[in-house]
């Protein structure tokens, strides 16, 4: 089994002059984490949203149009960023265009060339509503030589039929790009992401924004996070599930290596064994039926 050395961002939302300084934020941020061992860098939902505080404000139609206008530099930069430093990079989430409309999709790059996609499956409603985003339809199970993983974006991590599909199907890793802007919505993602740990017997890594920008953006302006590194709460893990976690609310990174032999071990030796133990048959039922009349 192959240990990987991953590092997830808590990317700060600052003050930025131009499209350049935006980018090379971005390298250097790459460059640091490989630098620190890292073979997988993990980046934050509504990566390239932050070039939104480069124009006046838009209404949510028109970001959209402004966002997917970067796709083509967005794709590129990352692709060569992966083959530079030799890593694996998931840039995030970016909003683009596709047959249906708009959609917020994570992109995952390989050193090799390799590009793999995966939309977010479950919109919020402001996604919804706001946004007017499409949502997918399908979970991408990912090949990799540290074995198969998935994505789930930020509200994708709450439902937790998705994480057991992925499990189900050999994932053992989980990358959670998150975007959340209140401690309410990162606390919902956390315990979440932590509970998909816990119950699948999977690792999970989370990243997200923190910062604020100037008031008046009518989308992505502020964000609050702890990013971190999460296993099972069990043997032989820690008994908090964590591996590694950020500073809540500062720039950084969190660094952390994922062995899947000691995920084997919990999985064949652990106390409980929540992946396995599952009773599908308990779990089917029949609405109640209310009737009337009778007490």
């Amino acid at each position: 089994m192959n240990v990987l050395s991953v590092a997830t961002i808590q990317y700060e939302l600052t003050f930025i002059e131009s499209e350049e300084q935006f980018w090379k934020g971005l390298t250097s941020t790459i460059s640091k984490a490989a630098e620190q061992g890292a073979e997988l860098v993990v980046f934050p939902e509504y990566m390239t949203a932050h070039l939104l505080s480069l124009k006046p404000a838009m209404s949510h139609k028109e970001a959209c149009h402004y966002l997917s206008n970067y796709t083509a530099k967005y794709m590129n930069f990352f692709l060569q960023s992966s083959r530079a430093f030799g890593i694996a990079i998931l840039g995030g989430t970016h909003i683009c265009h596709e047959e249906d409309g708009f959609v917020n999709n994570a992109y995952l790059f390989f050193p090799d060339g390799r590009v793999e996609v995966q939309t977010k499956l479950h919109l919020t409603p402001e996604e919804r509503n706001s946004w007017s985003l499409v949502a997918g339809d399908r979970l991408n199970m990912i090949e990799s030589k540290w074995g198969k993983l998935a994505i789930t974006t930020c509200y994708d991590i709450e439902f937790p039929e998705l994480a057991r599909m992925a499990a189900e199907q050999g994932a053992q890793l989980l990358l959670c790009p998150s975007y959340t802007d209140s401690a309410f919505g990162y606390y919902r993602v956390r315990h979440c992401a932590q509970a998909r740990a816990i119950e699948n017997q999977l690792f999970v890594v989370l990243s997200g924004m923190v910062g604020s920008l100037p008031e008046g953006l009518l989308q992505v302006d502020q964000g609050y996070c702890q990013a971190g590194v999460f296993s099972p709460c069990d043997y032989p893990f820690s008994e908090q599930g964590i591996l590694q976690v950020g500073v809540v609310n500062e720039s950084g990174m969190a660094l952390a290596e994922l062995d899947f032999a000691m995920l084997q071990e919990n999985r064949e030796h652990g106390v409980v064994a929540p992946f396995y133990d599952r009773r599908p048959s308990l779990y089917q039922y029949e609405p109640v039926k209310l009737l009337l009349g009778e007490c």
